[in-house]
């Protein structure tokens, strides 16, 4: 598998259309054209990436069926009961069963965008103890894994503690906002949709991954440090 050529356009339409009619019956009449023009090159996209993504990660899941999502919700524990998603993903990270807490990347698009990001995958108080101890000892690290992503135009998402956590003032002004959170997420979004229609989408991901590569390592790091002294629920 692999050979990226792009999606073809009138693939956003119809995803748009099946949500729209949010209809088991409609799903089925337009399944197979769903599957070859949205799903397929989508793991032909992560099949092509798995070489860059080896390098990166070499315990990153690369089986491209595993990681790219599927058209139809699982609407069991949501309250939004809509049976079908607009838009599809692709996700770098490792086996989400067998490694609870650790980095991702993630490539998708929708009907009228695209977005690309890196972030932490899951969190809990033991992660983000680890997460501020590692950071406060790797301050320069950080700090130069940030400036990498903001050069691609990702934007920073924070989710913080209203009360700074002990240890703040160890912590240089800048990065303060990163110690005191409960999650961190970089993502870019564009609205040139001819980037996905001719491919060369993948040449800007490739750019954007090693571009994310050092903060990726950095939370990686703090998932063996969990490992290493035992709060690592494997």
């Amino acid at each position: 598998m692999g050979n990226f050529k792009g999606f073809e356009p009138d693939i956003f339409t119809l995803l748009e259309l099946n949500k729209f009619n949010d209809s088991k019956d409609f799903y089925e009449s337009v399944k197979d054209e769903i599957k070859k023009k949205a799903i397929e090159p989508m793991r032909y996209l992560a099949s092509d990436l798995s070489e860059e993504l080896y390098k990166i990660d070499d315990k990153m899941n690369l089986i491209p069926s595993k990681m790219v999502s599927r058209i139809r919700r699982d609407t069991r524990f949501s309250k939004n009961k809509d049976l079908y998603r607009s838009n599809v993903w692709c996700m770098f990270m490792r086996d989400k069963h067998q490694w609870m807490y650790q980095p991702c990347m993630w490539f998708e698009y929708f009907p009228d965008s695209y977005g690309y990001g890196v972030g932490m995958f899951r969190t809990d108080a033991d992660y983000l103890q680890c997460f501020r101890e590692y950071l406060t000892e790797h301050q320069q690290e950080f700090s130069e894994a940030i400036r990498l992503i903001e050069v691609t135009g990702a934007t920073c998402n924070i989710e913080s503690y209203k009360k700074e956590k002990p240890g703040t003032e160890n912590i240089s002004p800048e990065l303060r906002k990163f110690y005191n959170c409960k999650n961190i997420w970089f993502v870019h979004y564009s609205n040139d949709m001819k980037v996905l229609v001719d491919g060369s989408v993948k040449t800007e991901l490739i750019y954007a991954l090693r571009a994310f590569t050092p903060f990726y390592r950095f939370l990686l790091n703090v998932t063996e440090k969990m490992y290493e002294k035992g709060d690592y629920n494997e």
